[in-house]
């Protein structure tokens, strides 16, 4: 609270005063005239003679949300007020509501009215807070910067057409828009348009932040020294339309008192449940855009939970006073900030303004000329498309511009709803070609490249790496759909059929983030080829989900083809075994291959019983400064988290390092080997679970022990430090 008091002290005393007082009081006459409008527009046909008294619900919620969100909204010219699109919703509900009401009083239809309205906006305000508190607005920020964009253009371009139709008293649109050149229309709309066009430029190129209120003065004394000339009176200026009319000229508040409220009908209320939530859509849909828009058009970080929060309480709020659903108003903040009102200053007075009208009438309002407010605007449209048409066509690649430019076309010939949906349908289907481009494989790897962490003896291993190829390995990434899986399943089969033909193909999963079925049925086919092929598949890293999904889809003989592993290391291991069986059974049909295998393996093989002869020799050396400890099968020699007791040696068996849930291996220990060399030298915590995998004997080297053998034997502490330098990583 006293950071926003000081802000708003601070503001009080800068050059932002002048711009937002005078901004302020023509967006709140704006917003006046806007909201009688909507209450007209809910208020229609035969509840027509309740208008003028409707119009105080929507001019309450104008003042209650317009103070709220610009003293809470993260950006700081926000005008918020009650919107049109819900309002077009909620003015279908009217003649279902006096259909059900039947031959009830006017007081009594009226109050079920206000009920409903208020119903259909404390729900939304409710769904808003609790989107908002929970911050879950990252699951409705769907919005791309094409859309936003478009819709920010095609907003510009209904601003200028709802500035026209202001100044010329017509319902401008490409039907009407001949008739805006006959000499009466254009008479009241030209001296507007100029004023929005020279405003536009001067601000473009001087933007000072007196230009707009002293202009603001200046155009309304002109009008004024116009009809002077002219010798019109203010009544034939105003029954010709260049002056505001028709605001109402008394106070219209309270709109009801709370002992009418036993007049609602409530099962009335409730029949509108299917309206109030194509409301709160509507609403969502709305402010999403507007929000969207305030972040990119405004350069302002804007927090999408906090101004759901807040938008969501207040419309809690205007619904107490009957008041249909509000949100921020794009173009009116974007109006203050770009004209050097960037304070909260500018809401508060547009607020107070709207209230005056509320509380004691409007008949001042009546003196301002048509052609101002109209003439904003029309600028207001022709700069936001000048930012959004002009501005952007270099910054964006050629097909997101195409996406807004057909938006705005959209939004032009179509409507805003219907220009927005066909953004989304192109961006969709923009986003699925291009990200069916996106390659899932993350990586392409046999067995040569990658082997797994089981101890294998020297023949094995030599033969593991000679007939690496055998194995075709592929790590997935990513999000497999529809677009992606054709490709996917292409490169597959391609795989299965490579030369030399594969023994197993393993498929990692660790990076995939989720599937739709489309995928699954791509693979299934895979599945069935290598089926076919007798080419046993391995899949490592599956969710629960995948494999029960595809499990359903494959015959119980296909199924039992496919191996599922907890892990890549597993994986590797399974598809390693298959290569040594079917190496197995070519070295019972060919002779020429033992003679081959055994060339390739005795220089490895006389390499080993070398490394273990020094090994041994080297631990009967150490003897006096080792501790020998003995393990049985599933023994714990150092669990994750503990400190080494020293450095391990491995004497005899062998040892596994596995993660803390023991499902994954990360290391495997055999005779000769060294574990945590650094645990000679001090303390060293272990980063895994260590097992013996049988009866397993260790020597252990401790910090004391090796202090020790330094002083007293440096050349064998010399021999020790080149033996572990030697040990393979």
């Amino acid at each position: 609270m006293k950071s926003l008091l000081k802000e708003l002290a601070d503001d009080l005393l800068s050059q932002k005063v002048v711009p937002a007082l005078a901004l302020g009081c023509v967006i709140g006459v704006l917003i006046v005239v806007i909201e009688v409008s909507l209450s007209a527009m809910i208020f229609s046909g035969s509840l027509a003679p309740l208008a003028t008294r409707a119009s105080g619900l929507l001019l309450f919620g104008a003042v209650v949300m317009g103070i709220l969100l610009a003293l809470t909204s993260s950006f700081r010219s926000v005008i918020c007020l009650p919107q049109d699109a819900p309002v077009a919703v909620l003015a279908g509900m009217g003649p279902s509501v006096v259909a059900a009401m039947g031959m009830a009083s006017p007081e009594a239809t009226f109050m079920t009215m206000v009920a409903s309205i208020g119903s259909a906006t404390l729900a939304t305000g409710l769904a808003l807070t609790a989107i908002g508190h929970f911050r879950l607005t990252n699951l409705f920020r769907f919005m791309p910067y094409p859309v936003v964009g478009g819709f920010l253009a095609g907003g510009g371009w209904l601003l200028t057409l709802g500035g026209l139709s202001v100044m010329s008293g017509m319902d401008v649109n490409f039907d009407t828009m001949k008739s805006l050149l006959d000499a009466s229309p254009l008479l009241k709309w030209g001296p507007g348009a100029l004023y929005a066009i020279l405003l536009w430029l001067v601000l473009k190129r001087w933007p000072h932040f007196l230009i707009l209120p002293a202009s603001l003065l200046v155009v309304t004394a002109v009008y004024y020294v116009a009809f002077q000339i002219a010798g019109m009176s203010l009544a034939e200026a105003r029954s010709t339309g260049f002056l505001l009319s028709g605001v109402p000229a008394t106070g219209l508040w309270p709109a009801f008192s709370p002992a009418e409220l036993g007049l609602v009908r409530w099962d009335v209320v409730l029949e509108q449940l299917p309206v109030m939530g194509a409301v709160f859509l509507v609403t969502l849909i709305g402010l999403l855009l507007n929000v969207s828009g305030i972040d990119l058009g405004g350069g302002v970080d804007v927090d999408f939970n906090k101004e759901f929060r807040n938008v969501g309480l207040a419309n809690i709020a205007g619904a107490l006073g009957g008041s249909s659903p509000g949100a921020h108003a794009l173009s009116l903040s974007l109006l203050c900030r770009m004209t050097g009102a960037y304070t909260r200053l500018a809401g508060l007075v547009a607020a107070t303004v709207v209230a005056a009208v509320l509380f004691v009438g409007g008949a001042a309002l009546e003196f301002f000329p048509l052609p101002v407010l109209g003439g904003l605007l029309v600028f207001l449209g022709i700069d936001i498309m000048d930012n959004w048409l002009y501005s952007t066509y270099r910054k964006l690649p050629l097909q997101d511009y195409l996406v807004l430019g057909s938006i705005f076309l959209s939004i032009c010939l179509l409507g805003f709803l219907k220009g927005v949906g066909i953004g989304l349908l192109i961006t969709t289907v923009l986003f699925i070609i291009r990200f069916s481009r996106i390659d899932v494989i993350r990586e392409r790897f046999n067995g040569a490249m990658r082997h797994s962490r089981k101890n294998r003896s020297i023949p094995n291993r030599t033969i593991l790496q000679t007939n690496g190829n055998r194995l075709q390995g592929y790590q997935l990434s990513g999000y497999l759909f529809f677009g992606s899986a054709a490709r996917l399943s292409e490169e597959l089969k391609a795989g299965l059929n490579a030369s030399p033909r594969p023994w197993c193909m393993l498929l990692d999963f660790s990076g995939v983030s989720g599937f739709d079925v489309s995928s699954v049925n791509a693979l299934q086919r895979v599945i069935q080829a290598a089926h076919t092929a007798m080419i046993p598949i391995v899949i490592a890293s599956p969710t629960n989900r995948f494999i029960d999904t595809l499990s359903r889809a494959l015959a119980p003989a296909v199924l039992e083809g496919i191996r599922f592993t907890v892990d890549l290391d597993q994986g590797l291991e399974l598809c390693e075994d298959t290569i040594l069986e079917k190496f197995e059974q070519i070295l019972e049909t060919q002779a020429s291959a033992k003679d081959n295998l055994f060339e390739q393996t005795v220089d490895d093989m006389m390499a080993h019983l070398d490394r273990l002869s020094i090994f041994e020799a080297l631990v009967e050396q150490l003897a006096p400064w080792l501790t020998e400890r003995s393990y049985e099968e599933g023994d714990v020699i150092v669990a994750q988290g503990a400190a080494y007791e020293g450095m391990h040696l491995i004497m005899w068996g062998s040892a596994t390092s596995r993660t803390t849930d023991k499902n994954s291996r990360l290391a495997h220990y055999d005779a000769g080997a060294v574990v945590a060399p650094k645990a000679a030298f001090g303390s060293c915590i272990a980063k895994e679970h260590m097992e013996a995998d049988g009866i397993c004997r260790i020597a252990v080297l401790t910090a004391e022990a090796r202090n020790q053998l330094e002083q007293q034997a440096p050349a064998l502490a010399l021999q020790l430090d080149r033996y572990i330098m030697d040990c393979p990583a």
